[in-house]
Parts: structure tokens; C-alpha cells; sequence
């Protein structure tokens, strides 16, 4: 590419970002600026209600390598007229990917020796994406897909941040060749249209992560988009060059450090983030790096500690996260602050070795770039790591693949079988004392095979969807079953009980959501979805059909927004009670299925390790698993045409809720009811409905 000569040489570019020792000066206010912002993300891992906004760290972050990176490329572009995009990406591979696949092959190694099987799936996938750096990507679409939502954070979940930093880094120098040939085009300065193209980018980003948070979509908050302008604003300080001197810088840095820990301090789970909130540690974070090299921050960065901190943060970032996940899967018990203070010192230790002997021997090798053709070695060591990274994953998830479509074939044969006394018939009154030595020792779905025990559908899920089953025409009766999740799990006997009955029943329900006039108590966009939904619901009724009847349930372990004087019991009820009676008061019945027992993710722990051996063993007793308020029986009361059908008896006994009955699993690792133990539970869910009806 020919020199563009003095197009760049105004740029503000800083002074040697190397690490000390390697060429030349430190930005130790960089430094100190990366303890602060990893230090935030540790302590929110492991202490999150005392640092409940720590989150933004990672804003930190991003705000950084923007910076950084554009004004690498700056000082190349000013010395050489040209970006080369090889190398470049190959100075970032040798930077980045050394640690990261170690970390995830370790992690590999670690989830399969120590993780239930049923959590494979989920785990070893987002292994793979991150070593593919797509994690993000994976994250949003499980964020908004109803069959991975309640997926519980996996060891490798932190990688999202490194996978869009990634894109970032595939994305920018393409970028500022496109502005170098546009203002080759126009006869502008570079630096004028490059500061122009990327603050195009980053007011497109900014409006984007504003509309999409508002939306209350969980995706916005992994989605590259709703991130970018965060590495773009850190680039446009680089570009602009804007540096503050004299006293001043010491209180524009004190005000930036402020700003960040505000955030750390006040923002929260609630919080709709990025969106505006994200502003807060973006602004924070360009303000500190803008006071500059000789700020009060920079003299924090040179306390020992602290710059030790700052070197190593990259490697405290990988390590802390998987063993928070992974160490209570090998002691058994939650994390205790014993173990967080294991977690943080054992994270010290691993990042200054993995830094010493694995990043920096690597980063700094003169053999691995040097000479045209040394980015395609770097290019090629670098695949064939990610390479035995993504196979060392994807070997469990064949085994475990396998596994599980064993166990779905002698699940299928034993239910064609009509076994006596499988899953709820064995808790069938008439049939007491029931047993079946022929089945002893089954265990169906095994407890590996578990969370993919379900029968729900994409298309009976989300605003205005809905699925059917039973005859398309000459039904004797059209039903509609609505609401969230719990209601879904009972979507095959639905269409079991369309098909006996010759019933035309369609199903629709949403995420988090059910039919109520009710609020849960969250952040009014991320509500804003399920008031949708519901004033769609009954206009949908009231207008479509008549049905003969709608079925619905819903999670009750849920915190609704109360009114000052009214219990929370009070507003449940009332919420259901409210949405129903537009319904029956014209004509349509209702037939309100109380909740099932409550469980928690861990006690299905016990149902993997002893569930085969000791079935009983892992009962939850029903004063705990029925403790929550469901509200349906409450609601029925003064309604007409208003029907509760309660199967807790089919789910306990007088004293107990087994999580195994009749050699059915009950319950999938995310608490909804398996649907193998749906199955055996719908002729009495059918008899039911029928009585009601009549």
C-alpha cells in the first residue's frame, strides 16, 4: 500500500503501551485502571450483594483495548502509510488465545471429571464457542430461546467479553482501511474521515444498545452491537487526541474514577444494561485515560501491588470465573468464604504463572512474527489450538449424545409398554400398594438424559404463537392452555389428551411471563414483553372462537409487585382473579392447574448421584416443596365457571415430594417437570379436565 504521507502525523498518539521491560515506558495509569476494573468483576463474582454493580469492569475494559488498539494501529498508520491487517491480528492471537485455550482445555478437563453429565451439553457447547469466540452470540441466542433460558452459568460464561473484544479486533482495522480509501477518494485527511467513520459507528451502536435494552430482551446485554460503541468511544479518544494537563487532570481522573465506582456501587441486577447506564463507566473510564500519563491514577499504578494486579488482569479474568462455577461441584456444598478466599488467592497464583510462563514467552517471541510470511505461522498454531480445544469438547458431547438417545429408546418402549406402576401411576390411589418387580432397577430418563427429557415447541412460544394439536377440524372441544414455562411442560399431554378425546387444544405461552394483571417486580422494559403478551392473550380470547375452555398454570415462586398495604398473597390472587373474569364473564370457562412442588436445581444433584441407588433418598419434604402461594384456589372464589385442578397428590405423598416416582425422574436439572413423567401423569390430568368440563 503506498505511504500516505503526514496524513496522521497530528494525531495524539501515547506514548509506549508495552509492558515494562519490552521497549519502553509504561501507562501506568492503564494499569491501574485494569486493577480497578478486574479487581470490581472478582468481587462481584464472589461477593455480589456487596459489590452488585462490580459488572462494569468489564465497560472498563472494553474502553481500554478501544483505545489502546486504535492508537496502535494510529502509530502505525503515522509510521509506515499502511495497516498490516495479518499482522496485526496475529500480535492480538499471540496476546490473547496462549491463556484463553489454556484456561478452557483446563476447564475442559475439569467439567468432565467433576460436572453431572446432565450439565454437559450446556457446558461443553459453550466451551466450544468460546474457543471459537462466538460465546456472546451463544449467550444471546440462549438468553431468548425458551429451551436454553434457564440454563445455570456455566465455567466458560465469562468468555463473552473475550469473544467480542475478538470481533472488535476483526472489525476495527478493516475499518480504518475503508476511511484511509475513502479519504484517498475525497481528498480528506485520514484522521478526519477515520474520526468520522467511527463516530458514525458509535452513535449507531449507542442508539442501538439504547432501543434494544429498552426492549428488555436478556440478548442486548451479549450482543456485540449493544457493545461496540463502548471500543469505539475508547478509539475516538485515541483519534481526537483529547489530553488535559496541569492540577486539573488530577481531579478530571478523581472524577473519572468516581463515576465507575458509582456504578459499581449503585447499579445492580435490575439495572437495564448497557443501554444509558452503560454511559456511566464509559464516561468514567475516557475521562481517567484523558487526564493522562502523569495523573494521580498513574501514581496508584506504580504501588507495587497494583501494577502487579494490572499486569496480570487478562489472566485474573480467565481463571476467577471457572472456578466459582466448579468448585462447589467438587466440595458439594455452595461457595463459603472460605472457599472465595481460596478462589481469589488460587486465581493470584494462576495468573502470574500462566502469565510468566505461558502469555508473555509467547507474546514476546521474537521467532513467532518476524518476517512476511510469520503471521500465516501464528495464523496456523493458533487455529490448530482452537482446534484441539473444540475436539477435547465436543468428545464428551458425543458420549453424552449417545448416552441420551439410549435412554430415549427405552424410555419410548417402556411407555408404549403401558408399564404398570411407571412415574404417576405408581402414586395412583385405587392402585396402592403399587409395584412392578419387571421394572426394577429402570430409571427413566436417566438423570444425564434429563434436561433434554422435553417435548416443548419453538412455535408455541412468544407473542402471538401458538401450536395445536388434536383434529385441524370436527373437534368436540377447542381448549387453549396458557402461560409460562410450567404450563409448556405439559405439552404432551395436551396433545395426549387432544388425541383421546378428539379435542382441538392449542398451547401458547412466554418466557417469564403468565396470565395475570399482576407485575413481577423487575425493571419496567424487562415487563414490558409480558404486558404485551398478556393484553394479546385476552383480546385473542375474547375475539377468537369461543373455546370451550382455557387451561392455565404458571410458576408460583415468583415476586410480584405489590401495592404499600397489600400482601404479596393478596396481589397474586388478585392479579388472577382480575385477568380471568373478562373471560368467564363471557361465557368461557377456566380451568386453573395448581403448581407443581418447588425444587431447587441443586437438589437434583442428589437425583445423579444416589437417584438410582437410594430413589427416595432425594424426597423433599411437602411442607418445603409446597410452601409457595400459588393463588389459583384463592382467585376461584366468587368466579363462576372457574375450575382448580390440583395433581400435588399424584407429585407427594402426606409427608413427602419424591423427585422420583415410579422409576420416573420428575424433574428436569431446570425444575420443570420431565416430560416422560407428563406422560404417565396425563390420563389423570385427562379425568380432570373431563370432570371440570362437565
Amino acid at each position: 500500500m503506498p505511504r500516505v504521507s503526514g496524513v496522521l502525523a497530528t494525531t495524539a498518539i501515547p506514548g509506549n503501551l508495552a509492558p515494562a521491560g519490552r521497549g519502553g515506558g509504561e501507562r501506568t495509569d492503564i494499569q491501574a485502571l485494569r486493577a480497578l476494573a478486574v479487581g470490581s468483576v472478582l468481587v462481584f463474582h464472589l461477593w455480589p450483594d456487596q459489590l452488585s454493580g462490580g459488572y462494569v469492569g468489564v465497560d472498563v475494559f472494553f474502553v481500554i483495548s478501544g483505545f489502546l488498539i486504535t492508537s496502535h494501529l494510529l502509530r502505525e498508520v503515522t509510521r509506515t502509510g499502511r495497516i498490516r491487517v495479518g499482522t496485526f491480528w496475529a500480535r492480538r492471537a499471540k496476546r490473547l488465545l496462549p491463556a484463553s485455550l489454556l484456561v478452557l482445555g483446563v476447564t475442559t478437563a475439569a467439567a468432565a471429571a467433576w460436572v453431572p453429565e446432565s450439565m454437559w451439553r450446556q457446558y461443553f457447547n459453550e466451551v466450544i464457542g468460546s474457543a471459537l469466540y462466538v460465546q456472546n452470540w451463544v449467550l444471546a441466542g440462549n438468553s431468548v430461546d425458551y429451551l436454553a433460558a434457564d440454563n445455570t452459568p456455566s465455567p466458560v460464561q465469562h468468555f463473552w467479553t473475550l469473544s467480542t473484544e475478538e470481533q472488535f479486533y476483526l472489525a476495527l482495522p478493516l475499518l480504518v482501511l475503508l476511511s484511509i480509501a475513502i479519504a484517498r477518494r475525497t481528498r480528506l485527511p485520514a484522521r478526519r474521515v477515520i474520526t468520522v467513520v467511527v463516530l458514525a459507528a458509535v452513535s449507531g451502536s449507542l442508539t442501538y444498545s439504547i432501543v434494544f435494552t429498552s426492549t428488555g430482551s436478556p440478548a442486548a446485554y451479549f450482543s456485540t452491537f449493544t457493545r461496540a460503541w463502548e471500543f469505539g468511544a475508547g478509539a475516538v479518544l485515541a483519534l481526537v487526541g483529547v489530553r488535559f494537563a496541569g492540577r486539573g487532570r488530577h481531579v478530571i481522573a478523581a472524577g473519572g474514577i468516581a463515576l465507575i465506582v458509582v456504578g459499581c456501587w449503585t447499579f445492580n441486577s435490575a439495572t437495564a444494561f448497557p443501554g444509558y447506564a452503560a454511559a456511566l463507566p464509559v464516561v468514567g473510564t475516557l475521562l481517567a485515560i484523558a487526564a493522562g500519563s502523569e495523573s494521580v491514577i498513574a501514581s496508584a499504578g506504580r504501588v507495587r501491588p497494583v501494577r502487579f494486579i494490572g499486569d496480570v488482569s487478562y489472566a485474573i479474568y480467565l481463571w476467577h470465573w471457572p472456578m466459582v462455577v466448579l468448585i462447589p461441584f467438587v466440595t458439594g456444598v455452595p461457595l463459603r468464604f472460605q472457599d472465595k478466599i481460596v478462589i481469589v488467592v488460587l486465581t493470584l497464583l494462576l495468573a502470574w504463572a500462566s502469565t510468566t510462563f505461558i502469555e508473555n514467552p509467547v507474546r514476546f517471541s521474537p521467532q513467532l512474527l518476524g518476517g512476511a510470511r510469520r503471521p500465516r505461522v501464528v495464523a496456523a498454531w493458533s487455529v490448530s489450538a482452537m482446534v484441539l480445544v473444540v475436539l477435547a469438547a465436543g468428545a464428551p458431547l458425543v458420549v453424552h449424545a449417545h448416552r441420551v438417545a439410549a435412554q430415549q429408546g427405552l424410555t419410548v418402549d417402556l411407555l408404549a409398554s403401558r408399564s404398570a406402576c411407571l412415574g404417576a401411576q405408581a402414586m395412583d390411589p385405587a392402585l396402592a400398594p403399587c409395584t412392578n418387580p419387571s421394572i426394577n432397577g429402570t430409571l427413566v430418563p436417566a438423570p444425564a438424559a434429563a434436561q433434554q427429557d422435553d417435548k416443548n415447541r419453538h412455535e408455541c412460544w412468544g407473542t402471538r404463537k401458538f401450536c395445536s394439536f388434536g383434529p385441524a377440524q370436527g373437534w368436540k372441544k377447542h381448549l387453549l392452555a396458557v402461560g409460562d414455562s410450567h404450563n409448556n411442560a405439559y405439552m404432551s399431554a395436551y396433545q395426549a389428551i387432544a388425541e383421546l378425546n378428539g379435542w382441538r387444544i392449542d398451547v401458547t405461552g412466554t418466557g417469564g411471563c403468565y396470565w395475570t394483571t399482576a407485575s413481577r417486580n423487575r425493571t419496567p422494559n424487562r415487563e414490558a414483553g409480558c404486558l404485551d403478551w398478556r393484553g394479546w392473550l385476552e383480546n385473542y380470547i375474547l375475539t377468537t372462537g369461543p373455546y370451550d375452555a382455557v387451561i392455565t398454570t404458571h410458576s408460583s415462586p415468583t415476586v410480584m409487585l405489590t401495592v404499600p398495604g397489600q400482601s404479596m398473597e393478596k396481589t397474586i390472587s388478585d392479579g388472577l382473579a382480575a385477568a380471568w373474569k373478562p373471560v368467564v364473564d363471557a361465557g368461557t370457562s377456566i380451568i386453573a392447574i395448581v403448581d407443581h412442588p418447588a425444587v431447587s436445581k441443586t437438589d437434583f444433584a442428589c437425583v445423579e448421584s444416589a437417584g438410582r441407588s437410594s430413589p427416595d433418598g432425594c424426597a423433599i419434604p411437602r411442607s418445603v416443596a409446597m410452601a409457595h402461594f400459588d393463588g389459583s384456589k384463592q382467585a376461584a372464589q366468587g368466579l363462576k365457571r372457574v375450575h382448580v385442578v390440583d395433581l400435588t397428590d399424584f407429585l407427594c405423598t402426606a409427608t413427602l415430594c419424591p423427585q422420583i416416582i415410579g422409576h420416573v425422574v420428575v424433574y428436569r436439572p431446570d425444575t420443570h417437570l420431565t416430560a416422560t413423567f407428563v406422560d404417565t401423569l396425563a390420563p389423570y390430568l385427562n379425568r380432570k379436565i373431563v370432570a371440570a368440563l362437565r
